[in-house]
């Protein structure tokens, strides 16, 4: 199965690259490769996008932000920001490969719990994988039943994009009481749920957001 990675330098990406079976041939774009097998891409210059022979099996887009600031601290440039990295990176890279999605693909996307949950200092980011998430179920519609487009909506993972939040032992102690289960996402938890909805053991569920939260959108303790 080939699958495009947009934004593979991230950690979940390279956890997901490092530990898949061979059932995927990934191929990796990032607008910083640090790999031989990695291409670069701006996801904002469509002249950049690398040409792919053949169909494609699936595609995954991490591009994403964390812009945590009262809404009084908010730049109209901060909304464009989180908008062309989120959001229209994203239409533009569906634009320029969706002709080649093979029967039977999977589109998966990184939406967030700020989508479902209102949070303070979120207005950016939750304006944003909200619209994720409504593009999610409408091409889930609208490309079935070729093409199943499903997304995923974490709470805080451990990455070096959210480290800042992180910094003490007591910012650490602070985001795992957040959360039902007591602890904050690690990339294989994410990774996991990816390589589920890229597989065929997935091959029933379209349109959907898969909340891997560590029980944050629903439960309350």
């Amino acid at each position: 199965m080939k699958i495009l990675l947009i934004g593979s330098s991230s950690d979940i990406a390279r956890f997901l690259v490092e530990n898949s079976n061979s059932e995927f041939e990934f191929i990796e774009l990032t607008s910083t490769p640090t790999l031989p097998n990695q291409h670069q891409i701006d996801v904002q210059n469509e002249e950049s996008y690398p040409q792919i022979e053949g169909e494609i099996n699936g595609l995954v887009y991490f591009p994403g932000s964390i812009n945590l600031k009262p809404f009084s601290s908010l730049k109209l440039t901060d909304f464009q920001t989180d908008y062309e990295i989120n959001v229209l990176g994203l239409i533009k890279t569906l634009k320029h490969y969706h002709k080649q999605f093979a029967m039977d693909s999977s589109v998966v996307f990184i939406s967030s719990v700020a989508a479902s949950v209102g949070m303070p200092y979120h207005a950016s980011i939750s304006m944003f994988k909200s619209a994720i998430e409504g593009l999610c179920r409408s091409l889930a519609a609208e490309w079935s039943p070729k093409v199943r487009v499903n997304c995923i909506a974490p709470s805080v993972v451990q990455t070096k994009l959210s480290s800042r939040l992180f910094r003490t032992d007591t910012q650490v102690e602070q985001m795992n009481t957040r959360h039902p289960l007591q602890k904050v996402g690690q990339p294989k938890n994410i990774s996991d749920a990816i390589s589920f909805l890229l597989s065929d053991k997935s091959s029933w569920i379209t349109g959907q957001t898969l909340h891997i939260d560590g029980g944050l959108s629903s439960l309350k303790k």
